[in-house]
């Protein structure tokens, strides 16, 4: 199963390129930095009267993000460049009234986006076969909801440092093919609740490392009417500095299935995003994103462990790959 959407996922990602010509020898050229930034919203909402005949309810969904990118070419040898991406949004919708179920009434809103991103790479382009680089990678959220005893904000906060050797297949102005196969270190840190009743929370961390294969391209489709942006990002862990601890789930017979070795699958993560320009402002937006994470490292192994409950554990184990799927038209404005 993993094989299989593995390469389904690298077969989805080769069909959107032509073939690669290799670098544009004017992207060596040193120069000042190149900015790019756009903030967009978007917005749904429709409402009815109680008495509507259909019985339709109304709902409103809006989304706000935001993403910035920095790139310099330092030197024909150096190339430096930065992304923070964030995004939140919410969803809320007509319900019938507790004191009243003839009368709708505005239930409260539930997340629907979160994401915190930053990502730096630094590639040493000695136009050779392989290139070296290294990498720094933050990912976060401003409100976790996972845990059903209340919500904690920005948590977990996952970092990861790596650095290998990359294949620049094409850059241009418009267009940018690279994949990455390096090793990199993760560290989680991250709270959880350890009291139901009192809601008291304890903070703690975990590390693991292992290999990585980095696949990126953008690229302009339709004529450069549409422009397609992906990535394939696949890790493999060699280590995980709660091992020990999660073993115990499978001694103690703690859950259902044996959990020890679920730490040491692959995680997959795939995304691909298609962006038209309807005018200068009004964009229509297609988001495809694959993700298969059996074991998620932001759960409390050793609070898990010291109580005697799986349910931290069960809740970040995910057996099947999440899908997610966002169709938007907004407002988009690029800042530069």
């Amino acid at each position: 199963m993993f094989a299989r959407t593995l390469a389904a996922a690298l077969g989805l990602l080769l069909a959107a390129s032509a073939p690669a010509f290799g670098a544009d020898p004017d992207t060596l050229a040193p120069g000042p930095w190149k900015w790019g930034s756009k903030v967009g919203v978007s917005v749904t909402q429709s409402a009815y009267t109680s008495n509507w005949s259909g019985g339709d309810r109304g709902s409103m969904a809006w989304v706000l993000n935001g993403d910035v990118s920095a790139e310099r070419q330092f030197t024909r040898q150096y190339r430096h460049k930065d992304r923070l991406a964030l995004s939140y949004g919410q969803t809320s919708q007509q319900v019938p009234s507790d004191g009243d179920p003839a009368r709708l009434v505005w239930d409260e809103p539930i997340k629907s986006s979160d994401l915190i991103l930053f990502e730096h790479v630094s590639l040493f382009t000695l136009q050779k076969y392989l290139d070296p680089y290294f990498g720094f990678h933050l990912d976060s959220q401003f409100r976790d909801l996972s845990n059903p005893i209340g919500e904690i904000n920005f948590n977990p906060i996952k970092l990861k440092e790596t650095a290998g050797f990359a294949r620049v297949f094409e850059k241009t102005e418009k267009s940018e093919f690279v994949s990455r196969l390096g090793f990199g270190f993760r560290q989680t840190f991250g709270k959880s609740f350890v009291d139901p009743a009192t809601k008291e929370k304890e903070s703690f961390s975990s590390n693991d490392g292992g290999f990585e294969w980095q696949t990126t391209m953008k690229r302009p489709l339709l004529q450069e009417r549409v422009l397609y942006e992906g990535g394939l990002l696949v890790f493999a862990p060699l280590f995980y500095s709660k091992s020990d601890a999660l073993q115990q789930f499978d001694d103690l017979n703690l859950l259902s299935d044996d959990v020890a070795g679920y730490w040491k699958v692959p995680d997959v993560n795939f995304i691909n995003s298609f962006t038209t320009n309807v005018t200068k402002v009004i964009t229509v937006n297609l988001l495809l994103h694959f993700v298969y994470d059996k074991f998620d490292t932001k759960a409390n192994v050793d609070a898990a462990v010291a109580s005697g409950t799986p349910d931290e554990i069960a809740r970040n184990i995910r057996k099947a790959g999440q899908f997610k799927q966002v169709l938007s038209l907004g407002l988009t404005y690029n800042l530069f």
